[in-house]
């Protein structure tokens, strides 16, 4: 990964999750932070940890635009307590890691950012937290997988990157999320990983936010 931003070093963390620590990844920008953001990883039983690509490139998009970033390793991953939950006890790891970045920063906006699983739970917690959530982002949600969620309350800003070969994301299932408020934003020729356009997960996150920031 490509590292052009002149911020201090990162700094790796154990956070307190309902099953046990957290392993954790914190990075700030250069200057005062003028938000945070939570970086959710891919599928635990697919490999997925806070050092996928993906994510790290999502991390580096936060910084970018000013903002705080915190990747986590969801429960049983690297060091991180507790065994896998198929998505529902990760909500409450999201939600552990959310609250740590509450206190950092307080009355700062705190932002969700999430990769295929790992977007999923993401936006499963952002409907729970709603009111607490400044937005939400999600890259490569994994529609040929899950089902989207019941409710429809989702957080007031909330956006989607998708590649255009992306074999887990059925873009017929895609309205949903406009219909839900959501802005769909199609990188052509890229697939889940997007390889070779890992620079387009950061610019689309660097981007969202300084819109959503103003």
């Amino acid at each position: 990964m490509v590292r052009d931003l002149d911020n201090p070093p990162l700094r790796r963390l154990s956070i307190d999750g309902p099953t046990g620590p957290l392993a954790a990844s914190f990075e700030v920008p250069t200057g005062a932070a003028r938000a945070a953001v939570l970086h959710l990883h891919p599928h635990p039983m697919h490999g997925g940890t806070r050092h996928n690509n993906v994510v790290r490139h999502g991390a580096l998009g936060a910084l970018e635009a000013g903002c705080a970033a915190l990747r986590i390793d969801f429960r049983g991953v690297g060091d991180s307590g507790g065994e896998y939950d198929e998505g529902i006890g990760e909500i409450d790891d999201a939600a552990a890691a959310f609250a740590w970045l509450q206190q950092e920063y307080p009355g700062l906006p705190v932002f969700v950012w999430g990769f295929s699983f790992g977007s999923r739970v993401g936006l499963d917690f952002s409907i729970r937290a709603r009111a607490e959530v400044a937005g939400y982002m999600a890259v490569a949600w994994p529609t040929n997988f899950y089902a989207w969620p019941e409710s429809t309350a989702w957080p007031q800003r909330s956006a989607f990157l998708a590649g255009s070969e992306d074999e887990y994301v059925d873009f017929q299932k895609m309205p949903h999320a406009e219909a839900c408020g959501g802005q769909l934003t199609v990188v052509e020729g890229a697939g889940h990983f997007f390889p070779g356009q890992l620079d387009r997960v950061r610019e689309y996150t660097a981007k969202t936010l300084q819109e959503w920031m103003g």
